[in-house]
């Protein structure tokens, strides 16, 4: 049965989408409505696809069988393709046009509720069970079984847990919050007045620099890494070159755990360095298309009255910035929340083995669960990363909410 599971869920999701993208053109082209088109075409794609791909599967394992899983692949035409062809048009009714509407539509939700919001209820569900992929579980999704139900014990463990595993969290919690409220202010503090600089120059010269900044935006996140990886190298990297200028001696920027500014580690203000450079180009371009947004009426107005350029920035654009600041320090807290790759190639982690000063949730979830097999225990922890991202969220749209627009 494990076997079949890989073809199981390709004929199911296959012949859905084909079924319910194809059968509201036909409902329309017979003068029927297209959306219970989409609807029955979903049901008997699923139907198709997975009874009859089955039945091709074991007629053809006898009579051909290095090509019986090719020819199963076809079952959904077997109910599909009748219903295309018999299905007859409602007499007195005209011909309709709009069948490809939910044609595209039915499909997409299809895709957007198999693939993302099933296996969100999956990893919920894995967060209660102390599943491993390698042990046999149970019939539904291999829960149960070897895969034994623990309720909330992981959560519990996360909390007043002494093990490795709690202490790797809680480490892996605190060093993620470090990274989120030290990139985020100064994400906005760089970003926002390099929009403002950039947007006053020539038009040209404008696109030039918008151009240059948002380079580090495009580039791989592992050549990123590895980069700033060189720059920070304790034996002949640049940081080190540029501080033995002022006298002082070499630094071990990513491999000492001792070395800290402002109770932040040092190997984690290296590759906050790195995540900065690579990542504020792109909210300099979105600041800078909130700028032309402005109107200039208001910087007019505002100089007319003798304000300088200072107090036009303070008192008129930053607050016509607002609900743009807010999109991006939306978006760059949930981007911070999920930082990984360029964590894994510049330290794994480290320096540190449990207490990992660079050790990130996601990096954290990564290990236990594509490493070490616990999966129930990376899920668990993946709810608790959403729940913060969503609260973080909320704060924000709070702290940055208005009731005017211009």
């Amino acid at each position: 049965m494990d076997d079949l599971q890989p073809l199981i869920l390709y004929w199911g999701l296959t012949w859905a989408v084909v079924g319910s993208a194809v059968t509201p053109l036909i409902f329309d082209r017979r003068a029927r409505n297209p959306w219970w088109g989409g609807l029955i075409g979903l049901i008997v794609g699923i139907i198709s696809g997975e009874v009859c791909g089955y039945g091709l599967l074991k007629i053809f394992e006898t009579l051909w069988s290095d090509y019986a899983r090719w020819i199963s692949i076809f079952g959904g035409l077997v109910l599909l393709l009748p219903l295309w062809i018999f299905l007859k048009p409602r007499v007195g009714e005209g011909l309709r046009t709009h069948g490809i509407v939910p044609g595209t539509i039915v499909p997409l939700v299809f895709y957007l509720v198999s693939l993302s919001a099933l296996p969100m209820i999956w990893a919920i569900a894995l967060a209660f069970f102390e599943y491993d992929p390698a042990q046999k579980g149970g019939p539904i999704l291999g829960l149960g079984g070897e895969n034994k139900y623990v309720g909330t014990q992981y959560f519990e463990d996360m909390i007043e847990g002494d093990s490795r595993n709690p202490r790797e969290f809680r480490n892996s919690l605190e060093t993620t919050l470090k990274f989120t409220v030290v990139v985020v202010p100064l994400n906005l503090l760089i970003t926002v007045p390099l929009a403002s600089m950039i947007e006053s120059v020539h038009q040209r010269v404008r696109v030039v620099f918008r151009s240059i900044y948002f380079l580090p935006v495009v580039t791989s996140s592992v050549g990123v890494a590895i980069m700033w990886g060189y720059i920070f190298n304790a034996q002949y990297g640049l940081a080190n070159d540029v501080t033995g200028m002022a006298g002082v001696k070499p630094i071990a920027w990513l491999q000492d755990p001792r070395i800290t500014i402002l109770g932040v580690p040092v190997a984690l203000f290296a590759v906050i360095i790195a995540y900065l450079w690579q990542d504020f180009g792109y909210n300099t371009v979105i600041f800078i298309a909130a700028l032309q947004g402005i109107p200039d009426h208001l910087k007019e107005a505002a100089r007319v009255d003798g304000a300088t350029p200072l107090q036009v920035f303070w008192h008129i654009t930053l607050p016509l910035l607002r609900p743009t600041i807010m999109f991006a320090s939306v978006f760059t807290v949930i981007s911070s929340f999920q930082v990984f790759d360029i964590i894994q190639v510049m330290t794994q982690g480290g320096p540190g083995r449990v207490e990992g000063k660079t050790k990130v949730m996601v990096l954290n979830i990564y290990e236990n669960a594509f490493r070490f097999g616990r999966m129930g225990w990376a899920a668990a922890m993946s709810l608790v990363l959403v729940a913060m991202m969503l609260l973080f969220t909320l704060f924000q749209l709070w702290a940055f909410r208005s009731d005017w627009e211009y």
